[in-house]
């Protein structure tokens, strides 16, 4: 009984934790548990199907765009979580942007997920010094992926999911940082970079639902895979 009790006290524990970021399937924009309203810039727009909201991204423009709020300063451990449905791996730009902490300047970046004209989805860290290190795998187009991406600040291990499958894993040195440059337009963008009105444009070109952005190391389970998407072409 005791370890039945501790056990289910972990349990409870770990389903507590709170998304630094979440794009819900009922529409809602949280940032730490509490309402936000980005601005969602022109190429980029949501619908809601029968199963829920989906955002969707033209590929020439257009993102969700955050200002450069407390609680996405992680710099510890932390677990990205999302469906994808990549139309294109990138129409414009080195790379298409699915989830992107940084500012203005090239490089400096804290911790991103992108998909590369390659063919691959990268997850990526990067500190002060403008030193990254990444994981990565092959994305295939036209169909809906859980992707889930983790990075443990302990032990300084990236790795990456599809659905509940580990298809990349490295070790890195590197952490990410807290305070990027504030004359930058610092921020966080989903579907491209933060700035709409800055010098670079990586749009996504496709389809993401159910973002989410944890500030701890979960499994795919934990972090929102169910076994199958819950959401539907527009």
């Amino acid at each position: 009984m005791v370890i039945g009790g501790l056990m289910a006290f972990m349990l409870a524990a770990r389903q507590e934790i709170v998304p630094a970021l979440w794009l819900d399937l009922k529409g809602n924009i949280t940032v730490a548990g509490r309402p936000v309203t980005p601005r969602i810039t022109p190429g980029a727009n949501r619908f809601r199907g029968q199963d829920g909201v989906t955002y969707n991204f033209s590929g020439q423009h257009g993102g969700v765009l955050f200002d450069d709020l407390p609680a996405l300063k992680l710099t510890g451990s932390m677990t990205v979580s999302t469906w994808i449905y990549p139309r294109s791996y990138v129409n414009d730009g080195p790379g298409a942007q699915i989830l992107f902490r940084g500012d203005d300047r090239c490089g400096y970046d804290t911790y991103w997920m992108v998909v590369e004209g390659d063919g691959t989805i990268n997850f990526a860290v990067g500190n002060e010094r403008d030193q990254q290190m990444k994981v990565k795998a092959e994305l295939p187009l036209n169909r809906w992926t859980h992707i889930t991406a983790t990075f443990d600040v302990k032990t300084g291990e990236l790795a990456m999911w599809f659905g509940d499958e580990r298809v990349a894993y490295a070790h890195t040195s590197r952490r990410p940082f807290a305070n990027l440059d504030p004359k930058q337009a610092p921020g966080v963008g989903i579907g491209n970079v933060q700035n709409n009105l800055g010098p670079h444009n990586q749009p996504f070109n496709g389809m993401l639902a159910d973002l989410r952005l944890y500030p701890a190391v979960l499994t795919p389970e934990e972090a929102g895979f169910n076994g199958r998407p819950r959401v539907e072409n527009p």
